[in-house]
C-alpha cells in the first residue's frame, strides 16, 4: 500500500488525478478530522478508532493507493463552507468517510462512520 496525503484543500484535485493515472491498482480515499499538534492525534475519536481498520484492510489490496485527506480542525471541518463538505462528489457529511475511486475520477462506494467497520471494510476492499 502506498500513501500519499493532501497537505491543503487546493491541491485534492491534482493529487487524487495524479494518484488515479499513475496508480497500479485501486485508490482508496479517507477524509478525516486533522490532528492536533499537541497529542497528533486526530480531534476526532472516530478517526482514531478507524483508521488501524481501514490501513489494514487497504493494505490487503495489491498495488492499492491510500489517499489521506485531512478535513481540518473541528471548527474548520464543521463550517458549512468546508470544502470536502462542498466538493461536488465527497459532499463529507462525517468523518471519518472512505472512498474508493474508479480510475474514471468517479466515486464507485464509501463508508462513512459508523458504518466503518470490520466486516464492512473487508466487503468494501473485495
Amino acid at each position: 500500500m502506498k500513501v500519499q496525503r493532501v497537505a491543503d484543500p487546493s491541491e485534492f484535485e491534482a493529487t487524487l488525478a495524479s494518484t488515479l493515472s499513475s496508480a497500479a491498482g485501486r485508490v482508496f480515499v479517507v477524509v478525516f478530522g486533522t490532528e492536533e499538534a499537541a497529542t497528533g492525534e486526530s480531534w476526532c475519536p472516530d478517526c482514531i478508532t478507524s483508521d488501524p481498520l481501514i490501513r489494514k484492510a487497504v493494505l490487503t489490496v495489491k498495488h492499492s493507493v491510500l489517499v489521506e485527506v485531512p478535513a481540518g480542525d473541528r471548527a474548520t471541518y464543521r463550517d458549512p463552507k468546508n470544502f470536502y463538505r462542498n466538493h461536488e462528489q465527497l459532499k463529507v457529511s462525517a468523518v471519518p468517510t472512505l472512498y474508493e475511486f474508479g480510475k474514471d475520477g468517479k466515486v464507485a462506494k464509501k463508508l462513512v462512520e459508523s458504518e466503518i467497520t470490520t466486516a464492512s471494510l473487508a466487503e468494501f476492499v473485495q
